[in-house]
């Protein structure tokens, strides 16, 4: 799988990093995970997830997640501070949304998304994030596995 030079916050929005798939190093999966073109691995820095994922640690993402992220653990990436030479600032948060039906009926929307460490400092508070800033965010892939 590429190993992807991007050191992921674990902890607010990380400084301004570029998301480039064209890595120059690669890594083994562990046995009982098939290569797909939708898998990388990036490493997890901080401690705001340190109950589910160690500072420091290299995990295996799958980028693109389909279907809802409720509950997941996902990569957020935060576009309205991103720097157009160096791309954008990134978390790593498990995600909950709360929705409410449109006015006509025939659907939902968002009317806040909660970005919430899981961590053994208490000091983490969730990133709360409200209709206003939604479509300043884009969820870019989803923990699969921490590897080391």
């Amino acid at each position: 799988m590429p190993l992807i030079p991007l050191q992921i916050a674990a902890g607010s929005f990380s400084e301004s990093q570029a998301l480039d798939m064209n890595a120059d190093e690669w890594v083994e999966l562990p046995e009982g995970f098939s290569a797909s073109a939708d898998l990388f691995v990036a490493q997890v820095v901080g401690e705001s997830m340190n109950r589910r994922i160690p500072n420091g640690a290299w995990c295996l993402f799958r980028s693109n997640p389909k279907g809802t992220r409720q509950g997941k653990i996902v990569v957020v990436q935060h576009r309205s501070i991103d720097d157009v030479e160096t791309g954008g600032s990134y978390t790593v948060k498990k995600y909950y949304s709360e929705k409410v039906a449109t006015e006509d009926g025939a659907g939902w929307v968002h009317q806040r998304i909660k970005l919430l460490p899981e961590s053994t400092d208490s000091s983490f508070q969730p990133i709360l994030l409200g209709v206003e800033k939604q479509d300043h965010i884009r969820v870019l892939a989803e923990l699969v596995v921490v590897l080391v």
